[in-house]
């Protein structure tokens, strides 16, 4: 990354010349994220902001955090990375979202919602320890602002003196019409340098008797009430934790930002935050008018249905003999939860950013008398471990949980790759994991969970990706099925696959090649003695391939099976190793880090050379 960053250019750049750049930016994201996949309309809603932020401060100098970071694209096009954009997303190319190992102006990693103000909280603390005097910016967008993180880190700005500037990407809070004349009146009032310096000499002159400190106080009260007239009480929530709160102004207008960006970089009374209304997809008519189904785009024309939609499709079904509540994470898009929602909105509850707390209101949803469904992203179900256990386990509340993108999620990257479930579950007592085969099993066993009944914490953990059916056919061939491992092919027995889930749709092809056994494996925890006993022997070659990492992985319940029994065999296990998987596609990840194909055939042709 030694390419020459572009920030010092914009600040020569007329307001023209400027909106050119924008229009050229927003040409180069457009392009580049259609044919590598990535994040679209977040990004084209930040290109203004960006402009103007980078024209104003300094992000070298000074320390700018972005939220979940997948809105940072042309942050990374000025901090000198317009040439190997091109290489977004891809193996070996820059990240989606900041990276502090890519560039010195990523001051923190990123990919999950909700840490900007911790973190700008963390360098605030750290810098005053060192006495050292840095602008520190978090910027956010309304999603976000619905994470417990964000919540309590903005409780804590004022007991530690913060000077943080807050800006806030939004276009769902707003000032009521009524009062948006008198709004638009208070904020060119409250960001004159005049009207700042004249507050502060009267508040000292105030301060000075009792008389003056009386009228401080009506003056306050009197100022709070106005305040609380022009902003509903959704924003007023800023003022309340002691953070001045400024805007909504125009995200768009590059002239008007820099106007109050310079303002709250020079503002250093407390934590402030500055509202701006932005439009995810500017630019483009088609992201502007859909931006949830430009939020992130593929390069490839899909044929197959997801398995996030045989989800969708299978609870639509159910919906209509059943009585449940499905929650989700802001990710009902994602999840395919939308297909219920059109159908039974009442059946889908989304409480946005904020896995801990769906976690222990599914638990008492069930606990009340309702069956109760958590559909979220593997990687996302790792904040709400504590209520996993502490909540669902422990009391042992059959709540169905649904693991959206277990495994490798492909060019997300490191932070999205849901591949620790298995091992975090694992050691959690008296509850059930199921790998689902394919999509067809993936729908018998949420069929099942509902028509059977749960008698403890189930999860059931599927990857990204789909298959190539009909849905219609998926849903007519529902059927209560075991949770048994099944036996795939019986070939030589001297080499024994136990395949975890999935991938024995995906390497259907692999299978028939190989001179093997191969087991597809359905279940975690509750093993499948019939099965082992049958064919782990004496002398035998085991693979283990899963798509999880290995310490802690289902291969360990093997290893367990093979010393509990006293058996002389090899075992072999493919899985992640001890390290972070990088970013590619599935495919490519999947076969270097996991399965790696020529290994396995080297592997059994070995064990035939010594037959």
């Amino acid at each position: 990354m030694n390419e020459k960053p572009l920030y010092n250019a914009i600040r020569k750049m007329d307001y023209n010349q400027l909106e050119k750049f924008s229009k050229r930016i927003r040409e180069y994201i457009y392009n580049t994220v259609t044919k590598n996949t990535g994040h679209l309309a977040s990004n084209l809603g930040t290109v203004e902001l960006t402009l103007a932020l980078y024209r104003i401060f300094d992000p070298e100098e000074d320390i700018i955090i972005w939220d979940t970071s997948h809105q940072a694209y042309t942050h990374k096009l000025l901090t000198g990375r317009w040439g190997s954009f091109k290489t977004l997303r891809q193996k070996n190319g820059i990240s989606g979202f900041t990276n502090i190992f890519e560039s010195k102006y990523d001051y923190f990693g990123a990919g999950h919602a909700g840490t900007s103000i911790a973190v700008a909280l963390g360098y605030e603390l750290g810098f005053k320890k060192q006495h050292i005097e840095k602008n520190v910016i978090a910027i956010l967008g309304d999603g976000a602002m619905t994470s417990g993180m964000v919540l309590e880190s903005l409780n804590q700005l004022k007991s530690i003196n913060s000077n943080m500037k807050i800006i806030l990407l939004n276009n769902e809070m707003s000032i009521s019409p009524n009062v948006g004349a008198l709004a638009k009146l208070l904020n060119k009032v409250r960001i004159s340098y005049d009207y700042y310096n004249f507050k502060e000499k009267l508040k000292e002159s105030l301060e000075v008797t009792e008389v003056g400190q009386d009228i401080e106080g009506v003056l306050k009260k009197l100022k709070d009430g106005i305040k609380h007239t022009v902003y509903n009480n959704t924003l007023g929530i800023f003022e309340d934790m002691g953070i001045k709160y400024y805007g909504p102004v125009d995200g768009h207008n590059i002239k008007k930002l820099e106007h109050y960006l310079e303002f709250i970089k020079n503002y250093n009374d407390g934590p402030c935050i500055l509202h701006l209304k932005t439009i995810k997809g500017k630019g483009l008519s088609f992201a502007e008018e859909n931006p949830t189904k430009f939020h992130g785009i593929s390069n490839k024309i899909e044929k197959n249905i997801s398995y996030s939609k045989v989800v969708g499709h299978t609870l639509n079904f159910l919906a209509k003999n059943h009585n449940f509540i499905t929650f989700t994470a802001a990710m009902e898009n994602g999840t395919g939860l939308n297909i219920l929602k059109d159908n039974f909105p009442e059946k889908v509850i989304d409480l946005g950013i904020t896995e801990p707390s769906i976690v222990t209101a599914a638990g008492a949803v069930r606990l009340s008398g309702i069956f109760s469904v958590v559909d979220i992203y593997s990687t996302f179900m790792q904040r709400a471990f504590d209520s996993i256990v502490h909540d669902i386990a422990l009391q042992k509340i059959p709540v169905l949980f649904l693991l959206d993108r277990a495994g490798i999620v492909g060019e997300d990257g490191p932070t999205h790759h849901g591949v620790f479930d298995i091992s975090y579950l694992r050691l959690i007592p008296d509850i059930e994991i199921y790998t689902p085969l394919n999509a067809q099993d993936l729908a018998n066993m949420i069929y099942t969970s509902f028509k059977k009944g749960l008698d403890k914490p189930t999860f059931i953990r599927f990857p990204r990706g789909g298959e190539n059916i009909n849905i219609d056919n998926i849903i007519e061939n529902l059927k209560i099925v075991d949770y048994n491992w099944k036996l795939i092919k019986k070939a030589n027995n001297k080499n024994i696959l136990l395949v975890v889930g999935q991938l024995i749709e995906e390497y259907k092809d692999l299978w028939k090649e190989l001179n093997a056994t191969i087991i597809g494996i359905r279940s975690i925890k509750n093993i499948d003695n019939h099965i082992l006993n049958l064919y782990i022997k004496n002398d035998v070659n085991v693979i283990t391939i899963e798509e999880n990492s290995l310490k802690g992985g289902f291969n360990e319940e093997i290893k367990t099976y093979i010393l509990k029994n006293n058996i002389s065999c090899n075992l072999f296990t493919f899985g992640i190793d001890d390290f972070f998987i990088p970013q590619g596609t599935r495919k490519e990840l999947l076969d270097e880090f996991v399965v790696k194909p020529e290994k396995l055939k080297n592997i059994i042709l070995s064990s035939e050379k010594v037959k």
